[in-house]
């Protein structure tokens, strides 16, 4: 539990330690977290009082659904947007590179996806110099086209800050927004804590704990799926509220911060009603990311009040056998694939949705420039962000090195602080008005000019 008061220093409860699931009578609060199925691993203090107000997208002026999907395992940014022209970057990676259209017969499913402007593209100082991993043709053809995908390359937090490479230590600091030890919030919590109005299910991160980036005093409610979220154990929730309210001597203070939540929000999902499915034609793959980012969309569809969301995926610590960015079989492309379809798709299921929803990408560091021995690479720096969105302005952004030959320790040079990229959009897209007190050791630099008012 990350509330501001812990079940552990609540009054003990009169009646043993037995949760009587069976009729619904009792529940302790030891017992209280286990009856929490895909519930509530993190809860803010809020009144019992407060009530939904369905805050968006209905009203853009309440800003964007600002939705963080953390690529945990160090995702190796140099093989999903690659440099692939570049002299240096071919003689590190001369296996696992994203190669160039020239190196094929027939390049078509086998060379990277150039990133030109043009079209919906705007012009962009890096155009035609990048391109996307090969497998990644659902966000080429799709979000990308259309304008609405930024790349931030050569991003990460600037070493002057740390140069860890522990992936437990780099991933706590990205998600406090800080490496200060004393600070022990999550930057999307102290956004939240910076607005008004919010409801109950304002924050929610999809698994089984819930992210470091959403721990804090404001409510966040951690959620493995909408059908299975709920207090197990009891026929209806009447009867889970009456043990709830009977637990303490001293009245309702678990329910009124805890219990209360999570009966509203099991009310409010059930008022949903049945899944509809994807929307807009949008093809969703089978893996844990397309699986989140459908229900994340079901839920911004359902106006439930969402302002921040937390997503993982992970499989990123790619110490050996990449493959061949070319072999549709290879584990580095299917993994970027299923990226690229799991965004495109949430990005077409939510249609005009997206003018108010953005998802940036982050993990907690970038790989080595030079290829392993083992068809890998190893902990590094600098990674890329992806930025989509219906107010995102497709291109890329930010400075990147002449030669990748010259970073420190072999690594891609961190030259985009990642909180830029951060800040822009929860100031311009999210109404954030708070950035000092979100990233508290980061000096505010120019916006990148990613996001659209």
């Amino acid at each position: 539990m990350t509330t501001s008061t812990d079940l552990a220093s609540l009054p003990p409860a009169d009646h043993p330690d037995s949760c009587g699931c069976h009729d619904g009578a009792t529940v302790t609060r030891r017992s209280f977290m286990g009856l929490v199925g895909a519930g509530t691993a993190a809860l803010g203090v809020s009144s019992l009082g407060a009530r939904m107000a369905f805050a968006t997208p209905e009203a853009p002026s309440t800003g964007d659904v600002i939705v963080v999907v953390f690529m945990r395992g160090g995702w190796d940014g140099l093989n999903v947007v690659a440099p692939f022209r570049m002299p240096t970057y071919k003689a590190l990676r001369p296996t696992i590179r994203i190669k160039e259209e020239s190196e094929f017969t027939d390049p078509t499913g086998k060379a990277g996806l150039a990133l030109n402007a043009g079209g919906n593209v705007a012009a962009f100082p890096l155009s035609g110099s990048m391109a996307l991993n090969p497998g990644m043709s659902h966000l080429h053809q799709g979000a990308w086209a259309d304008g609405k995908l930024a790349v931030i390359h050569a991003a990460g937090m600037p070493a002057t800050e740390s140069s860890t490479r522990s992936h437990f230590e780099a991933e706590q600091y990205w998600e406090r927004g800080t490496r200060s030890l004393n600070v022990s919030s999550g930057f999307l919590n102290r956004y939240l804590s910076g607005l008004t109005g919010l409801d109950r299910l304002s924050a929610v991160g999809r698994g089984s704990t819930l992210q470091t980036s959403l721990q804090g005093p404001s409510t966040a409610m951690s959620m493995g799926s909408i059908s299975g979220f709920g207090v197990k154990g009891f026929p209806d929730n009447n009867k889970a509220k009456t043990a709830l309210v009977g637990l303490y001597r001293h009245g309702p203070r678990l329910l009124d911060e805890t219990g209360a939540d999570t009966l509203d929000v099991v009310n409010l999902l059930s008022g949903l009603g049945a899944d509809p499915g994807p929307q807009n034609g949008a093809a969703y793959g089978t893996d844990d990311l397309s699986r989140n980012l459908r229900e994340v969309a079901r839920l911004i569809r359902g106006n439930v009040g969402l302002r921040a969301v937390a997503v993982d995926y992970g499989g990123w610590d790619t110490h050996s056998d990449m493959g061949l960015a070319e072999d549709p079989g290879s584990y580095m492309r299917q993994h970027t694939g299923a990226v690229s379809q799991a965004l495109q798709a949430f990005y077409t299921d939510l249609g005009t949705a997206m003018d108010e929803v953005t998802v940036v990408t982050m993990s907690e560091f970038g790989r080595t420039i030079e290829e392993n021995g083992s068809g890998g690479t190893d902990h590094g720096r600098g990674t890329a962000m992806l930025a989509l969105g219906g107010k995102i302005r497709g291109g890329v952004y930010g400075g990147f090195p002449t030669s990748i030959a010259d970073g420190p320790e072999g690594d891609l040079t961190v030259m985009n602080d990642y909180r830029q990229v951060l800040s822009e959009i929860l100031k311009v897209r999210c109404g954030a008005t708070n950035l000092g007190a979100i990233f508290p050791t980061y000096t505010q630099q120019s916006p990148l000019g990613l996001a659209v008012a």
